[in-house]
């Protein structure tokens, strides 16, 4: 956050992030038994865009009415709840900033993030839902650390 704060960059929108279409694990992820429902919006993709929208605000350069403009598609969503003493997720989204219409900058950016973890589903479960935003802020960093990202944002 501190480093979109020093970066001189414009301020921006969310436009949103749609899911890619059939895309597993888009409004639902199955965890063993058990499914995890997105907490925000109707998908994760709404999730990710809400995560990325409270960075840009919390580094003071979210403004609704900006000519420049963040939206994705999110490419993969998922996460392995069945390992025996680790387990992982992953996450990709394509990313577009434009700015009055043009095109600045696109690219595809994805995470994998590992965790200890049992194979119990009573330890498992709880412990891969509460990576998810994790996971999230990991794919927000590999965004806002882009170069060319924050090239785009700058007028």
């Amino acid at each position: 956050m501190e480093a979109l704060k020093k970066s001189g960059a414009g301020t921006v929108t969310v436009a949103g992030i749609s899911p890619a279409e059939n895309l597993k694990g888009a409004s639902a992820i199955q965890l063993r038994a058990a499914s995890m429902q997105t907490p925000v919006g109707k998908n994760y993709g709404d999730y990710i865009a809400a995560a990325l929208r409270t960075e840009l605000e919390m580094a003071k350069l979210y403004a609704p009415q900006s000519g420049t403009t963040i939206s994705g598609v999110l490419l993969k969503n998922n996460i392995d709840a069945g390992g025996l003493s680790t387990n992982e997720g992953q996450l990709e989204a394509r990313f577009t900033v434009k700015r009055e219409g043009q095109v600045r900058f696109e690219k595809t950016k994805s995470i994998v993030h590992t965790w200890e973890s049992a194979f119990a589903g009573a330890v498992a479960i709880p412990l891969a839902a509460n990576n998810y935003p994790i996971m999230v802020q990991k794919l927000i960093d590999a965004l806002v650390s882009d170069s060319d990202f924050i090239q785009s944002l700058k007028n």
